[in-house]
């Protein structure tokens, strides 16, 4: 029986401000800076997510992936704060990720690339799309991973994301190929595929392109992916991907503290091909630790 447990977080939002001056925020981060200064400076904490890695490394997963949404503000020394976290801990082989809106969150980051040039030893090309970065492909034993790049430039109080036919038009060829070799498939995305009516502006956070990113994964069931995960909505949530029986699993934050939707990572655990459990690991505040729990937040003992 071959088995792989493979390890996923998302939504870290990073925020180092060394070095920056207020000129820095005459764009889109001065709406960002008030969120900051009423609301995600006491939730989303680095030390947190400095554990949370600790965690992800002590399971011990076959690889580990992560759905963006690293940084904050898209700040130069972000990118650097989030890239000594990870080099410490992943080897370019051992981990795989892809940007949120956070990452893209200013035109000037997305244009000078800070999220590849910062993290891209962990964006594999093991297929040649020419001079398109997305997706991002890694081969592994036993496993083939393919990240999405949802993220785009949206206006002031917008976080919307869209994928783009030129991806989806790769997806569908490596999908295919993947599964005809045995291969467990995953994909990547940062932004839900399916709205969440009860979370306030919904529509300013959506996937633009979702009903084409569920027809290109839903279209062929021999070509259909084994997983699919996300981030962005800093909640747990299992689902399942329209007119198919494809698993879609959102994760919570990595960094959230406090007492509701606390940080956590998940661990999907394969056996022959197919999605068998799901563990979740939960911050516990009182011990900094992360508490293996099942599907239902219970701890396991």
């Amino acid at each position: 029986m071959s088995r792989l447990r493979i390890a996923h977080f998302s939504d870290t939002h990073v925020l180092s401000l060394q070095g920056v001056g207020p000129g820095r925020f005459l764009n889109k981060r001065w709406t960002g800076a008030i969120n900051l200064a009423l609301n995600r400076s006491r939730h989303y904490r680095v030390e947190i997510f400095e554990r949370l890695l600790d965690a992800v490394k002590a399971t011990e997963p076959d690889h580990s992936v992560c759905t963006g949404d690293l940084v904050n503000l898209a700040l130069e020394p972000e990118f650097e704060r989030v890239g000594e976290l990870l080099s410490v801990r992943f080897s370019p082989d051992e981990l795989t990720l892809v940007p949120g809106n956070h990452d893209y969150y200013v035109k000037e980051a997305v244009t000078d690339g800070l999220f590849e040039s910062s993290f891209g030893r962990w964006q594999p090309k093991d297929a040649d799309f020419g001079q398109d970065v997305y997706p991002v492909v890694r081969a592994g034993d036993g496993f083939t991973i393919f990240g999405l790049n949802s993220a785009i430039i949206t206006p002031v109080f917008m976080a919307t994301g869209r994928v783009g036919e030129q991806q989806l038009a790769h997806l569908k060829t490596m999908l295919g190929d993947a599964r005809d070799e045995g291969q467990f498939c995953m994909v990547l995305i940062h932004h839900p595929l399916l709205p969440e009516p009860k979370r306030r502006m919904e529509s300013t956070r959506r996937l633009e392109d979702a009903d084409a990113v569920i027809a290109a994964l839903s279209r062929d069931k021999a070509s259909w992916p084994d997983l699919v995960v996300h981030g962005h909505n800093h909640e747990f949530k299992r689902m399942v991907v329209p007119n198919s029986d494809i698993p879609l699993i959102q994760v919570a934050s990595a960094s959230r503290a406090g007492s509701r939707h606390r940080a956590e990572f998940n661990v999907y655990v394969v056996e022959d091909g197919v999605l068998v459990d799901i563990e979740r690991h939960i911050h516990e505040p009182e011990t900094g630790l992360f508490i293996q729990s099942n599907e239902a937040g219970e701890p396991v003992h």
